[in-house]
């Protein structure tokens, strides 16, 4: 262990109700920070502290939005003219060190403070002014912390800044240049952002190889400031009891070993799409599980269900706790992700960890995941996945080698490799 370091993380998306590939990145830096020893602040954007009663600021940071006062009047013009006024002047926020409130298992920033991190620098729609700031004027937020970290840790880019901090920001992917037909992004904002975050930051985090090339090639970022430090998977504390799943599965009547899964949301970069063509020429005996919310032009994605399917081949799940996705990954007969871009592919670790066979595409990071665990397909060719879930079906002893070979690969990834790729990367940092 190096020596102890005071970092500041952005909680923006660990703040967020339902998970994303961000939030869990998230949860298994603070993982490795506790394990590595680090002091821990969370950047939160809460709009109901005050800074005049240190219990009352950390009630309102860990309370049910639904139960929030809605003022009588909501003078968003002076909302505006406020967050405006920081074009001019530093975002200053108030300082919270958790310790009175009960952890809400549902939030997990709430569960885990105290014991994953130490305080809150809760500075009002940090996140969401200075991007609008940025939009507007490319200005940089220069914020003023209570307590000055050694590191500010952006998960993902944001136009902010600590004077006088080291920023780390991490790159997941480029997905909005690289693929930009799957994105709802305004490229432009996205491309100048990066470019920003890329250009100034002190060390620049890469979840894959091939996102680190994707940031050399287009931002012409020189090799040695860009580590790879992969992603692991949240250190699982679930232990699936066959009982419950039993009832788990049957309740979504499903069977085990008897459907293909599908993790992720419906999107065009997630290419849902080409699995249920794909589907539709698989014998019957399996269902096709689909664990993913609508998000955009979810439509086109699923027209082919009512196209190639009947009702009861397939159960739409939408969205499943951790509990519940490990009891389909754990019963599944394997999991099928052919997605179009990846900057890492989280589901493909999750499945493997749950000795669930992989079927995923052969493009951008994912075969860096799989290694030689999965069975690669082309993403743009329905027939293609056909063909592997039908040599996969056809052979029970290459299915049983898969799961081995994904032991080796979960193990590779683990959240104890991770830390240590974490404390080398910070090396020399400061």
């Amino acid at each position: 262990m190096g020596k102890q370091l005071k970092i500041m993380v952005d909680g923006f998306n660990l703040g967020l109700k339902k998970g994303s590939g961000i939030k869990t990145y998230g949860m298994t830096l603070l993982d490795a920070y506790e394990t590595l020893g680090h002091e821990v602040t969370v950047l939160m954007d809460n709009h109901f502290t005050s800074g005049k009663n240190t219990l009352l600021d950390e009630v309102n940071l860990f309370d049910q939005e639904e139960v929030r006062p809605v003022p009588f009047f909501n003078f968003q013009w002076y909302k505006n003219l406020r967050n405006a006024t920081y074009y001019f002047r530093k975002r200053k926020g108030h300082f919270v060190e958790p310790k009175i409130v009960e952890p809400d298992p549902e939030n997990y920033l709430s569960h885990v403070s105290g014991k994953k991190f130490k305080y809150v620098e809760n500075i009002m729609d940090v996140f969401h002014a200075a991007n609008r700031i940025y939009g507007i004027s490319r200005k940089i937020s220069t914020l003023k912390v209570n307590k000055k970290p050694d590191i500010l840790h952006l998960t993902t880019p944001w136009p902010i800044k600590v004077k006088g901090v080291k920023t780390v920001v991490t790159i997941h992917d480029l997905i909005p240049l690289k693929v930009p037909f799957t994105t709802l992004d305004l490229k432009a904002h996205f491309y100048h952002l990066f470019k920003w975050a890329a250009e100034s930051s002190d060390l620049i985090l890469s979840v894959s190889e091939h996102t680190k090339k994707d940031i050399m090639d287009i931002y012409n970022i020189p090799d040695e400031k860009i580590k790879v430090t992969y992603q692991s998977y949240k250190g699982s504390e679930i232990a699936v009891r066959p009982e419950d799943a039993e009832v788990y599965l049957a309740s979504k009547k499903l069977e085990p070993q008897k459907y293909i899964l599908f993790v992720g949301n419906i999107e065009p970069k997630k290419n849902i799409k080409q699995l249920i063509h794909a589907f539709a020429y698989i014998k019957k005996g399996y269902k096709l599980a689909i664990v993913g919310r609508k998000a955009w032009m979810s439509k086109s994605q699923l027209s082919g269900l009512k196209q190639y399917l009947q009702k009861d081949d397939y159960v739409m799940l939408k969205y499943v706790n951790e509990q519940e996705l490990a009891m389909l990954y754990s019963n599944a007969f394997c999991m099928v992700f052919p997605s179009l871009y990846e900057g890492f592919g989280l589901p493909v670790l999750e499945a493997m960890q749950h000795n669930c066979p992989v079927i995923c595409s052969d493009r951008s990071s994912l075969p860096e995941v799989g290694g030689d665990a999965a069975l690669y397909v082309d993403p743009y060719n329905f027939t293609d996945i056909r063909d592997q879930l039908e040599k996969l079906i056809a052979d029970p002893d290459l299915r049983l080698d898969m799961i081995e070979k994904g032991k080796k690969r979960v193990e590779f990834f683990s959240p104890e490799n991770y830390a240590k790729r974490l404390q080398e990367a910070y090396e020399g940092l400061i």
